[in-house]
């Protein structure tokens, strides 16, 4: 079962890719108050005074992706650590959690269950979205994957 993303399209298939998942499904006004956070902060995104070709969405009401094609420039530390700001900015502002990496969205029977990411292991045949893509063209085509 392999599904397509079409994110982006503007930034080519080799842009860094950063992936958040939230603790819980966010609520559409959460949702539209992240979007508007991060449309302000992604046109001001930049590293070392040159700005980012960069994109930001949030999916399925609970992941937060954020992409920089550094084919034009490089996302540097202090950029990088400027994005997670914003992101802690807002997992305090809305109480939820973007920062815990042991759990992954599994696809089941048409809607997306949050599961541990230890249990993918014990049950063979499941459908998660990796969290460890770091590639747009790999979030674009190889995001969903089998256990």
């Amino acid at each position: 079962m392999q599904q397509t993303y079409n994110l982006f399209e503007n930034l080519s298939n080799d842009s860094k890719v950063w992936l958040y998942l939230a603790e819980r499904k966010l609520s559409n006004g959460e949702v539209e108050h992240i979007s508007a956070v991060l449309e302000e902060f992604n046109a001001t995104w930049s590293a070392h005074g040159k700005k980012l070709n960069s994109a930001t969405n949030v999916l399925f009401n609970q992941y937060i992706v954020l992409a920089v094609d550094e084919s034009t420039e490089i996302a540097s530390g202090c950029s990088i650590d400027s994005s997670v700001k914003v992101l802690k900015s807002l997992s305090s502002t809305l109480n939820v959690d973007f920062f815990n990496r042991m759990n992954v969205l599994v696809y089941n029977e048409a809607q997306f269950q949050m599961f541990p990411y230890s249990a993918i292991r014990k049950n063979n045949g499941l459908f998660y979205l990796n969290p460890l893509v770091t590639k747009l063209a790999d979030l674009r085509n190889n995001w969903l994957i089998e256990s």
